[in-house]
């Protein structure tokens, strides 16, 4: 597997409260993708694809990912 990150587009949902919630990825062909459940949101990084940020692991069509917003972008990358 590459050791390669996407930055993509998210559709996201900001609470009353100011939290975010992703509900949407949008890849380069604007395809969209529903993000069905999040599991886990935490301050984290991933040395092995140079990420760090606010982390969201979210199941998407069946397959874990990590998704990390830099407080500028957002970047998906596979969990293993």
């Amino acid at each position: 597997m590459s050791r390669q990150n996407y930055n993509i587009d998210v559709v996201v949902k900001y609470t009353r409260e100011g939290h975010m919630i992703p509900l949407y990825l949008i890849w380069d062909n604007n395809v969209r993708y529903k993000i069905d459940k999040i599991t886990q949101i935490q301050n984290g990084a991933s040395l092995k694809y140079g990420l760090q940020g606010l982390r969201f692991t979210c199941m998407i069509q069946n397959q874990y990912r990590h998704l990390y917003f830099d407080n500028k972008r957002w970047y998906i990358s596979p969990i293993e």
